[in-house]
């Protein structure tokens, strides 16, 4: 029988692994302008960091697996920041549209086309 701290770092790391393969396919849908299916994923990852931070409460990492974890959040955090720019741009595009569509309604009205 594993001795628990054996046992919950095992869970630490598959939990950490989960959040990077949801970060990894959140990064894929940002790419291809999948919003929607980014915002599902972003809630899916929200619960399984749930889980971690109510584990936080046990202490910290164990040692043993430290370093792996590391790595895993390493990578999480270059995916979010990529993620984080393709949303900004895409939000910018969207501003940039609405702001285009407001100035040619003034237009309409203003001349009456």
């Amino acid at each position: 029988m594993a001795r628990p701290e054996v046992a919950r770092a095992a869970w630490i790391v598959q939990h950490y692994e989960t959040v990077a393969q949801l970060a990894e396919k959140m990064l894929a849908a940002a790419r291809q302008g999948l919003w929607d299916e980014l915002v599902e994923l972003e809630q899916q990852r929200a619960a399984v960091l749930s889980e971690l931070m109510a584990d936080a409460a046990h202490g910290a990492v164990p040692g043993g697996v430290a370093e792996q974890v590391a790595k895993l959040i390493k990578a999480i955090l270059e995916q979010d920041a990529e993620c984080t720019a393709l949303a900004q741009a895409w939000q910018n595009e969207l501003k940039a549209l609405l702001g285009s569509m407001g100035t040619e309604r003034k237009i309409s009205r203003a001349y009456g086309v």
